[in-house]
């Protein structure tokens, strides 16, 4: 399943008048996009597994709803401040396929704040907590019966077996330097991304463009950094998959590979 948050508001700090407030509709821009279960664009409504409807009320402001296919009923509906990079602000929710609440938090300028509720499908509460930037999250956990059970943490990323310096460690080990970037003298890192399934296994791997500052060498000779990067981590072994809200998802993960000839 697809996870999405749910502003059902904009909450703009200081004083304005009505005119202010309220958007000029003439600038009102609509866009409709479909995606697939994964969340990746479709050219068109066959197959997709979700409608995306974004509402931009001016440069900055605007809304994204977003639906279950075929139902059409509503999975989210969020406000934003600005779209690229986009900052979160203000009361979000979520909806299990039956219509039933799923998620309930606020943010404040991209930060999570304020309390986080979840339920079950069933509507039973599954969770209550409290979050404020950098303080450490508390609240408590419900099984399905409404009964308290042990606390943990809404977010779990994957976890490589061993640890963190255990898969920079292999990652270097798995790679094999590019000719071409031994020629060139080249030095630099590249850091991919990629899906952790809820198998923990890697897929979809995507290395990043070079820096824009890089200099000429490195950019001439990047597109066999990036080959052997994403060579490198196929090599991974599987993952601890990560969980929201104790079931098991699918996480974007990111790990930076370094070539160095020190």
């Amino acid at each position: 399943m697809k996870y999405f948050l749910l502003v059902v508001g904009l909450a703009i700090s200081g004083t304005a008048s009505a005119a202010d407030t309220l958007p000029d509709s003439t600038k009102i821009t609509r866009q409709i996009e479909y995606q697939d279960k994964d969340g990746h664009r479709l050219a068109g409504a066959a197959r997709a597994a979700y409608r995306v409807e974004t509402i931009l009320v001016d440069s900055l402001r605007g809304m994204e709803k977003t639906y279950y296919l075929p139902s059409g009923k509503l999975l989210s509906f969020e406000g934003f401040l600005n779209r690229r990079p986009r900052v979160r602000h203000g009361a979000y929710m979520e909806y299990h396929t039956s219509g039933k609440m799923r998620l309930q938090e606020s943010y404040v300028l991209g930060q999570g704040q304020g309390p986080r509720l979840t339920y079950y499908p069933t509507g039973v509460l599954r969770r209550r907590e409290q979050v404020a930037p950098g303080q450490p999250t508390t609240g408590e956990c419900f099984g399905p019966d409404g009964q308290v059970v042990r606390y943990f943490p809404y977010q779990q990323m994957p976890v490589y077996p061993g640890d963190t310096a255990v898969l920079l460690r292999e990652l270097q080990q798995n790679i094999k330097y590019p000719h071409e970037a031994l020629i060139a003298h080249v030095q630099g890192v590249v850091v991919v991304k990629f899906l952790v399934t809820t198998e923990g296994r890697v897929k979809d791997i995507r290395p990043e463009p070079p820096p824009a500052n890089a200099d000429a060498d490195l950019k001439r000779v990047y597109g066999f950094l990036q080959e052997e990067a994403v060579q490198a981590v196929r090599k991974l072994k599987p993952f601890v998959p990560g969980r929201l809200d104790g079931e098991l998802v699918e996480t974007v993960y990111s790990a930076p590979v370094t070539f160095s000839l020190e």
